[in-house]
């Protein structure tokens, strides 16, 4: 019969690359979990794929958890906001799990391949010995089934072999992934002309924020917004206009410091959210705001012209309590506004303000 310790002599490579391919297929789905935008209802899917891939004992197993995962992926991805803009990405994934499921699927057909070939050598080998027979061709046919197990055995390996440098490769584009997604993750929350965050930016981070309350340091919302913005635009074009957004920018990211979050919310209106702030700390912080910007001038010069360009903000004060949800600090904040452009621009009111 044969002998489980010869039997398993190729076992120890195998199950090393195995280990490699867990790791591997691991990092691949912390790489896509991280998107921006990734859909929840997919991601405790792809972290019990990670427990399942730590627990995969052979090829075959982790060959079928590769095509689970594949399929995952394509379906999570399909659901991404597509602004993310992840098409080239998904793409890399797709072709990086297919490269792993190959890798390791030829594995387990070699592998299997070759423990029947063990199971027929040792059979064989048994045969030998219990046979009666002349010791020349005794020799000959024990020689004849160590060259065979000899050459099964450097198949396997080169097959080992072979997927390992498909791991390495997987890593090294894994890496260029995660950099990639990094950078669409980044560019996903970014105004593309002020460089400030995004909308979609200030979504994330006032519901993080908003996601616990203390008494003692809650949240102060500002919102502010140019100040006959349309008129720039249409005395000067939209050039200068742009530029005004930008050197506007630019001076309130000098006054906004981490963990202060500021972003440009949309069209001329920009979100600023204060930590630990009282709503008379709030005040005046966008009391020192206003002041600032108003006593500011921006050059702006063109191959045919030079002029000089100012702004002034009007802005709303709220700040958080126990029961606020986004969108009704918003709310609260936006109302403050519209009462500063009612009663003259230039100016801010808090919610206390409202009566």
């Amino acid at each position: 019969m044969p002998d489980a310790d010869t039997k398993t002599a190729t076992q120890p490579d195998l199950q090393q690359v195995i280990s490699e391919h867990h790791e591997i297929v691991a990092t691949l789905i912390r790489s896509l979990i991280r998107v921006p935008g990734f859909p929840a209802s997919f991601r405790d899917g792809l972290y019990a794929h990670i427990s399942e891939v730590k627990k995969a004992t052979d090829a075959s197993e982790l060959a079928a958890l590769c095509k689970s995962m594949e399929n995952l992926c394509s379906a999570a991805v399909a659901e991404i906001d597509p602004q993310v803009g992840l098409k080239d990405q998904e793409n890399e994934m797709r072709r990086i799990v297919e490269a792993l499921g190959d890798s390791i699927k030829s594995i387990a057909e070699v592998n299997a391949n070759a423990g029947n070939s063990l199971d027929t050598h040792m059979d064989d080998l048994h045969d030998v010995i219990v046979a009666d027979g002349e010791p020349v061709q005794f020799s000959k046919k024990i020689e004849a089934i160590a060259n065979s197990i000899r050459e099964t055995t450097k198949v396997l390996k080169k097959e080992v072999q072979h997927s390992r440098g498909q791991v390495k490769d997987a890593g090294s584009r894994i890496q260029h992934l995660e950099t990639e997604l990094k950078r669409s993750r980044a560019e996903s929350l970014k105004d593309g002309l002020t460089s400030l965050s995004n909308r979609r930016a200030f979504n994330l981070f006032i519901a993080k924020a908003l996601s616990s309350f203390d008494p003692d340091k809650p949240w102060c919302l500002i919102v502010a917004d140019i100040d006959h913005f349309k008129k720039v635009n249409d005395t000067h074009g939209h050039i200068i206009g742009d530029a005004l957004l930008i050197k506007l920018s630019h001076a309130l990211r000098e006054q906004v410091v981490a963990p202060a979050f500021l972003a440009r919310y949309g069209g001329e209106e920009f979100v600023i959210m204060l930590p630990e702030a009282s709503l008379q700390k709030g005040a005046a912080f966008c009391d020192n705001i206003l002041t600032k910007i108003r006593h500011s001038r921006w050059q702006y010069r063109s191959q045919v012209r030079e002029i000089t360009i100012s702004a002034a903000l009007s802005a709303g004060v709220a700040m958080q309590n126990k029961t606020d949800t986004p969108e009704a600090l918003i709310a609260r904040a936006d109302k403050a506004l519209y009462l500063s452009k009612e009663r003259g621009r230039d100016r801010f009111y808090t919610e206390e303000d409202l009566g």
